[in-house]
């Protein structure tokens, strides 16, 4: 028996690829999908001012175009619709959904989802935060890894929503494969892929799902979108240029285990 999702996600290609991955996912129904207008990166001051931001920015929807754009064309076959910014708690909208009778109810790359509206669809209610909560939450949690010389601290929290933001209990997390020539934006797309793949690999396996609380004595980063600056850009770019993923690489083992995740695969 296949399992019924609806999807609560972005417009951009990144989204569209998490979408179609799981339409053509075996043993997955992909009832409904809302595509959320997103707040694009181009029209933020700082890449009208700054070259290096629009280096930076333009080259992620190149990398994105890459990893992503032939799978979307061929693989986008599902029912979904478009709304406007933060139209994803419309009440009405909500109901629809309702209607679909779904299993599950996920959302990735969306506006945070008031109380009226988490309510309906829990316990089965799951987020995509990409990052490794409670380590690193808010903005940018795959970008400042890059910033503060901690590597080890990228990858994804498949959780339950709850009203704490990245504050759910935690289905699975996941860290990305490196390798050398690996960067903020390839590292990035692989850990929605892999997101993607887990997230299927969880929800058919017949297994009861089941939620953890990861406790550690890391005192938790917090970031805001203001955060990401010319200044914390150029850190980064400094940090992999100094061979910061082959540095990771050599210590991996040792910095994985000393920061544990919670993986069901």
């Amino acid at each position: 028996m296949k399992v019924r999702i609806a999807l609560l996600t972005g417009n951009e290609l990144r989204h569209k690829f998490f979408a179609s991955f799981l339409s053509c996912y075996p043993n997955i129904d992909l009832k409904l999908v809302v595509h959320e207008r997103n707040n694009k990166l181009t029209t933020n001051p700082l890449y009208l001012k700054s070259k290096k931001i629009k280096r930076h920015v333009d080259l992620r929807k190149k990398t994105e175009i890459f990893f992503f754009n032939k799978f979307v064309k061929k693989n986008s076959n599902y029912k979904f619709i478009n709304v406007q910014k933060s139209k994803i708690n419309d009440l009405k909208l909500a109901q629809k959904i309702k209607k679909e009778k779904i299993d599950f109810l996920i959302s990735y790359g969306c506006s945070i989802v008031n109380v009226k509206i988490l309510n309906l669809f829990l316990p089965n209610f799951l987020n995509i935060h990409l990052g490794l909560s409670p380590y690193y939450k808010g903005a940018g949690t795959n970008f400042f890894p890059f910033v503060n010389k901690q590597l080890h601290f990228c990858g994804s929290t498949i959780m339950q929503t709850s009203e704490k933001l990245d504050g759910g209990k935690i289905l699975h997390q996941l860290r990305p494969n490196f390798i050398e020539k690996d960067n903020i934006h390839t590292i990035g797309n692989k850990i929605i892929q892999q997101s993607a793949m887990d997230l299927c690999k969880i929800l058919t396996s017949n297994k009861k799902i089941k939620f953890y609380e990861l406790k550690t004595s890391f005192r938790t980063k917090f970031y805001k979108q203001k955060d990401f600056n010319e200044k914390s850009l150029n850190r980064a770019l400094k940090n992999l240029n100094n061979n910061l993923v082959k540095k990771y690489i050599i210590n991996k083992k040792k910095l994985d285990n000393k920061y544990p995740i919670i993986s069901q695969l």
